[in-house]
């Protein structure tokens, strides 16, 4: 298993602690791992594969908030107030989870300091990754939000030379379903991009040439 943020920065006591009391179940491509307005209180990690955090709008619009990728805790929110979920995670290959019962969830966060702060540490970058991407929303023609959401993405990889390669590629309509937006918009968007040489679709990768360039535009 590859670890992301989260379990990577939890210590193996705690590692420990959770693994004696989770359990794990299988999920093929897009299958339902969280469903919106669900009552259920479990806690879960990722530990394989890719999912998405999403809902719907009545005319069946895709609403993306963030992908999950592997070592990623989800369902945080539900365990900590008992509410129903606020949002739907579907499985986007092959994936592997763990659950956590909410019981053995908030008796880990009493019970591990160390645990506790990670989450808090998680749940502080949610909101403010939310925070600015509701301000992107509400300021920002389509290109910039499309060049931050491709900087963020290009940020969690981590650049080479000033290049990051995406893959596998993200599809337009996922994008589109990022930044609010339909895929239209971004297809001539990406184009524009292509056309300068900022971008460029390679087999199942997308290159991401000049980030100081899309960062200059997305700041313009």
């Amino acid at each position: 298993m590859t670890t992301s943020v989260f379990m990577s920065r939890l210590d193996n006591t705690d590692v420990a602690a959770i693994s004696r009391r989770w359990s794990e179940r299988c999920y093929q491509l897009n299958e339902i791992i969280i469903a919106h307005g669900d009552n259920g209180c479990d806690v879960f990690f990722l530990l394989e594969g890719r999912a998405r955090v999403t809902m719907f709008s009545e005319d069946g619009r895709e609403i993306a908030y963030r992908d999950i990728a592997p070592g990623e805790i989800f369902g945080e929110l539900a365990g900590i107030d008992g509410k129903a979920r606020s949002a739907s995670v579907v499985a986007l290959e092959a994936t592997r989870v763990a659950r956590l019962t909410g019981t053995a969830f908030r008796d880990i966060v009493m019970s591990h300091p160390a645990f506790a702060w990670v989450l808090l540490e998680h749940l502080s970058a949610q909101l403010r990754r939310m925070t600015e991407r509701v301000f992107e929303f509400s300021t920002l023609v389509v290109r910039k939000r499309l060049i931050l959401e491709l900087l963020r993405r290009a940020d969690e990889i981590g650049p080479v030379n000033g290049q990051v390669a995406l893959s596998p590629a993200p599809t337009h309509s996922e994008l589109a379903a990022t930044i609010s937006t339909h895929r239209e918009a971004v297809s001539r968007e990406m184009s524009t991009l292509a056309k300068r040489g900022l971008v460029e679709k390679r087999g199942s990768r997308l290159m991401l040439h000049d980030l100081a360039v899309l960062e200059r535009l997305a700041a313009k």
